[in-house]
Parts: structure tokens; sequence; C-alpha cells
């Protein structure tokens, strides 16, 4: 059912036609009106065309000469003007399809990684967006009912703007994922992997290796870089059978790269099935969602977080870098971390955190970057 709004008035004749029409009964040529009313005869085409909008003193003349009213052919006019600003103009046309875009994507950081490519026209761009999506028509609705359920599981720091752009990246990731080879996935096989995790983060090269054990156990693993406005950590989600882990590398920071990681694949293990198929995740905001609070935990467990509170429960703001060498060792975790935790539980200020921080982007190899 076509609705009233879209409806369009039909078509409505401008001051020409009427003019024609008092032409023809006076038997008057265009030079004829011309002449009488002292107006070059390519003036009075335009006027006739209706490509030239009546002014308030040709009214008067076409009322003087034609033995009307002036407000006959103001009223004219005014009809004619506002119905042709009903239909909308091909600048204002291509100005909706591109906020609609926009709206959605933020295309300018999109285009600077390379997601998508700079476009000349605007269905240029909409061929490219098409082609993102996998639509084959230009159309949101079905994403945009998507939004809902992911923001009912977030912050109050996620609205409808960034849960859009949000949903851009879930878009990227999936494809990246969709490209990458696989194992069977081995759910035991990850839980035991999982248990271990804190003796990789100590390890020479631990992180890469720890990574190539993820994937022989069928989880895929890749660093996909963040969109503007996302607040994105880390996202855990399913290509076919196979789970999928991604970290953006927000932070950089090695604590942060093993937390989010850990985070992402407690999601696999507790939570993800048909009805919670994604995680995307923002880890600096608390979140109420109990889903969110089963992995922070599981993921603290794994990483020690307990037993770096309790054998530092004595420090105040300024850690020594021997306390923190004697903790790590007992522990058998990455220094890091345990100044990540303690920087966020605010039992040491933030310049102590940076002291064992490298750029976790330096240690990955690059076979996990995209």
């Amino acid at each position: 059912m076509v609705s009233t709004t879209s409806l369009r008035p039909a078509k409505k004749f401008g001051p020409g036609y009427f003019i024609k029409e008092q032409l023809e009964l006076r038997d008057w040529t265009q030079e004829d009106l011309a002449s009488v009313l002292n107006i070059s005869p390519k003036h009075i085409n335009k006027i006739l065309q209706d490509q030239q909008t009546l002014t308030f003193d040709n009214a008067r003349l076409f009322a003087e000469i034609f033995d009307t009213t002036t407000q006959y052919w103001v009223n004219l006019n005014t009809t004619y003007q506002l119905w042709l600003r009903q239909e909308k103009s091909e600048q204002e046309k291509e100005a909706d399809v591109k906020a609609m875009i926009y709206e959605r994507m933020p295309v300018k950081d999109m285009i600077a990684k390379r997601w998508l490519t700079p476009f000349d026209t605007t269905n240029d761009l909409v061929n490219q967006v098409k082609l993102y999506w996998k639509m084959d028509e230009l159309n949101f609705s079905n994403i945009d009912q998507k939004y809902q359920p992911f923001l009912a599981r977030k912050s109050d720091s996620y609205n409808q703007f960034n849960a859009a752009y949000a949903f851009a990246w879930f878009q990227k990731a999936k494809d990246v994922a969709e490209r990458q080879e696989r194992k069977p996935y081995n759910k035991s096989a990850l839980q035991t992997l999982f248990d271990q995790i804190h003796q990789f983060t100590i390890a020479e090269n631990g992180i890469n290796v720890f990574l190539k054990q993820l994937s022989e156990c069928g989880v895929i693993f890749f660093v996909l870089p963040h969109l503007q406005k996302t607040y994105l950590d880390g996202a855990a989600f399913f290509s076919g059978v196979n789970p999928v882990v991604v970290y953006t590398a927000r932070y950089k920071r090695i604590d942060n790269f093993w937390f989010t990681v850990s985070h992402e694949i407690a999601h696999v293990l507790l939570h993800l099935d048909e009805k919670t198929p994604y995680f995307l995740d923002d880890l600096q905001h608390k979140s109420s969602d109990e889903f969110e609070k089963q992995a922070n935990h599981m993921a603290a467990e794994k990483l020690k977080h307990p037993e770096i509170l309790a054998q530092m429960s004595t420090v105040a703001n300024y850690l020594s870098p021997k306390k923190v060498q004697e903790c790590a060792h007992a522990l058998q975790i990455h220094p890091a971390i345990i100044t990540g935790k303690l920087a966020y539980a605010k039992r040491i200020s933030y310049a102590n955190q940076n002291r064992y921080n490298e750029n976790v982007l330096d240690l990955l190899d690059g076979r996990w970057k995209f």
C-alpha cells in the first residue's frame, strides 16, 4: 500500500500555460506580446515555458492587458512554484542518499583504511556500499533492526549512531573471517589452552605461539582496527562453525591485548549460540549485562587478577620495579598485566602502567593483521 505521504499531487500548470491560452483567444504571437509589454521575445519565451519565475511587476502587466487581477497571476505562480518544490532535485536526492550512508558508515575513515575507495559520484559510492553489505538494493532496514538487541546489552555510552558504525566494522570483520583458513573447532582443546594462557604471557614470542595454538583449536583470530566512534576493543562471533576472536588494538598495550583476548575467549566458551551470535565489546565501560560480567570474571581469573591484588595489597600509589618482578615471577604472569590491573583498580597511577607495556602490534606477526 502506498503511503499518502508519498503521493504527489497531479501536475500543476504554470503561468505560461494560461498566458498561451490568452494569446490563442486574441490570436497573438509571442512577438506580439513582447511588443505590447516592451519585453524581449527571449524573455517572453522563458515565461511561456515556465523557465522564468513570474515577478510581481509582470503579474501586474498581465493583469492589465488580459483584464484579470494581479492576484490571479500571483496565485498561479505561487501554486506552481510550490508544486515544483515537492519534487526533489537530483542534488537533494543525492544528499539524502549520502546522508543515509554516512549515518551508518564513517565513510572518510573507511576510505583511509582502504575498506572503501575514493569515489567521484554518488552512484559510485552507492555501488561500493551495496558490495560492502552484500545488498542487491540500498536498503538498511534489516541492519537497523539489529541495533536494538545490541544496544540492550551495552552501556549508556552506546547510542544508535555509534552502534551503526560498530555494525559497519562488524560487517568487515565477518568478511575477513570468511576468507581465513580454519581447522575443525575443538572446544575441549580451547578450554585447556585457555587454562594455560598466563604461561604464554611470559614465554618467548608467547603472543604468536599462543595465537598459533588458538588456530589449532579451530578459533580464527585477527587484528582489525576499530572505526571512529565505535570504541571497540574486541569481538567474538561465529564464521560458519568456527568461532572468531578479533582484537582492534585500540590501546595497543600488552595487558589490554591479553585481557581482551581472554574476555572474547570466555564469550566463545560460555555464551556464543544462536540466540547470542556475536559480541562487540567496549571493555572500558562497565556493563550491567550478566554475560559481560561473566566474561570479565573468567578473563580476570585466567590472568590471575585476584592473586595480583592479594599479593600487592600493600602497594600505595608508587610501585617499585622489584616488587613487580617478584610478583610476576611468583604468579608466572607478565609484569604489564600486574601494573595494568593495579592501575585499573586505582592502586597505582597510570604513569606506572606504561613501564612494562610495549606496543603489542610490534610483537604480533604480520599474518594476524588486517
